[in-house]
C-alpha cells in the first residue's frame, strides 16, 4: 500500500515560476492600477489569439461570467441546462431570476442530450446553457440547430474547455458565448479568474461594462452589472500560464491516451466516448464502472493506495436540495443522468502525474474491478442498468 508520501493528488495547479512573473508584478506594485487595467487588457487581447476568438472579456471567475452573459443578453423565463453537471452552471441562472429546465445526458459522451433538450423546451425558454464536460465540446452543431430553430440564445459553460476543439476549430465562438474558468483544478489558472469569449461586438462592449457594475465611461450605469473585475496581479499570472497551455494540454491528452490504452478493454470499465469532431482538452478522465462494481468501494480502495478520486457530479443537480424543486419527472425522467452519476469517477490527469503515476493507477483500476467482479459472480448481486 502507498505511503501518504505517495499519493497522487485528483488536481495541482500548474503555475509559472515566481522568478519569471517578479518583474511583472514588482510593475504592478509599483504603480496605481490594480484592478481591470493595462495587464489585464494584455490579457485579453493574448487569450482571443490563443482561443481564436474575436472577443475576449476577462472576469473575476466563471461563475460570474455566466452571470454576466446571461444579464446582458435579457433573457427571461427559463433555461435549458444538463442535470450532470457542476452547480455553478444552473446558479447562475438563479441568479438571474431564470427557471432551470433540466435535461437528461448521452449515455457514452456524458454530455446534454439534444434529444432530451427537445423534449424539455417549452415555449418560456429564452435560452439552452450547454457544458463542455470533462473539456470534450458538447454537441455543438446541434444544440445550434436547436437554438436556431427556437430562437433562444446558446451559452457554453467552457469551464473545462480550454483549448477544447470542434470540426477543427477552437470552441471559443461557436453559440453566443462561452464562458471558461481559471481556478486552481483548470488547464491554466490565475488563482481564480474567468474569462467570456464571444463573437458578438456589442455584446462584448456591455460585458465590459457589466463586470464594473454596469458603469460605462462616465459615472453613469445603463445596465445593472457587478464588480467581476479581474485584478491586475491575476492577468499577470494568466498571461505567463497562457504562454505554457498548449503544452499543458498536450500533457493531458498524452496521459488520456495512456489510460485508454490500459482502460479501455477492461472488463467492468468504460470511458468517456469523445466525437470525431471532438478534440477534448482532458480537464478531467471519467471512468463508468459496470457490471455490478461498487463505485464508492472502489474509490475507497484507491484512497488506500493513496490515488485520489472524485464523483464528477454525483449527485446530479436534480437529485441536490436547491434544485429539487425544478424537478418535474414528467417532462424528463433524467434516467441516464441517474445512472452515469452514481457510476462515475474521474481520476487524476495534470502536470503532475507522471507516467509511471498513470501506469499504476490504471492498473489498480483494472485488479480492483476484476476482483469485485469475481467476486459479484460468486455472490449474486442486482446490478444498476446503465444505458448503452
Amino acid at each position: 500500500m502507498s505511503s501518504p508520501s505517495t499519493v497522487v493528488p485528483i488536481a495541482r495547479p500548474t503555475l509559472p515560476p515566481v522568478e519569471e512573473l517578479q518583474q511583472r508584478l514588482a510593475h504592478i506594485l509599483s504603480g496605481t492600477e490594480l484592478t481591470n487595467g493595462a495587464e489585464v487588457a494584455r490579457f485579453e487581447g493574448e487569450a482571443a489569439e490563443v482561443l481564436e476568438a474575436p472577443h475576449c472579456v476577462a472576469v473575476s471567475s466563471c461563475t460570474a461570467g455566466l452571470m454576466l452573459v446571461e444579464r446582458c443578453l435579457s433573457l427571461r423565463g427559463a433555461a435549458v441546462t444538463p442535470s450532470f453537471t457542476f452547480f455553478a452552471t444552473a446558479h447562475s441562472l438563479l441568479w438571474n431570476g431564470l427557471r432551470p429546465v433540466l435535461a437528461d445526458c448521452d449515455p457514452t459522451t456524458f454530455q446534454i442530450d439534444p434529444n432530451s433538450v427537445r423534449r424539455v423546451m417549452t415555449r418560456g425558454c429564452s435560452a439552452i446553457v450547454g457544458v463542455h464536460l470533462f473539456g470534450c465540446p458538447a454537441p455543438i452543431d446541434e444544440l445550434e440547430k436547436l437554438a436556431r430553430e427556437a430562437g433562444v440564445a446558446l451559452i457554453f459553460d467552457g469551464a473545462h474547455a480550454l483549448g477544447a476543439r470542434w470540426q477543427g476549430e477552437s470552441v471559443a465562438g461557436r453559440g453566443d458565448a462561452t464562458v471558461y474558468s481559471l481556478s486552481p483544478t483548470k488547464q491554466m489558472t490565475c488563482g481564480e479568474g474567468g474569462l467570456i469569449t464571444t463573437r458578438h461586438a456589442e455584446l462584448a462592449r456591455d460585458l465590459r461594462k457589466a463586470r464594473n457594475y454596469g458603469k460605462g465611461e462616465a459615472y453613469d450605469c445603463d445596465l445593472l452589472g457587478l464588480n467581476a473585475r479581474m485584478t491586475e496581479i491575476q492577468a499577470a499570472i494568466a498571461r505567463a500560464s497562457l504562454a505554457r497551455l498548449e503544452a499543458a494540454i498536450a500533457r493531458r491528452r498524452y496521459l488520456a491516451d495512456l489510460y485508454a490504452k490500459r482502460l479501455r478493454d477492461v472488463p467492468g470499465v468504460r470511458l468517456q466516448r469523445i466525437p470525431s469532431a471532438a478534440v477534448s482538452s482532458h480537464k478531467d478522465f471519467g471512468v463508468l464502472v459496470e457490471r455490478g462494481v461498487d463505485r464508492d468501494q472502489l474509490m475507497r480502495d484507491l484512497a488506500a493506495d493513496g490515488i485520489e478520486t472524485r464523483a464528477y457530479f454525483d449527485p446530479p443537480l436534480h437529485r441536490q436540495k436547491l434544485y429539487r424543486p425544478y424537478y418535474r419527472p414528467q417532462e424528463e425522467a433524467l434516467r441516464t443522468t441517474d445512472a452515469v452519476s452514481r457510476h462515475i469517477l474521474c481520476i487524476p490527469i495534470h502536470g503532475a502525474v507522471t507516467d509511471e503515476d498513470a501506469a499504476r493507477i490504471a492498473d489498480r483500476i483494472t485488479e480492483l474491478v476484476g476482483a469485485q467482479i469475481a467476486r459479484s459472480m460468486r455472490t449474486p448481486m442486482p446490478l444498476t442498468a446503465i444505458p448503452a
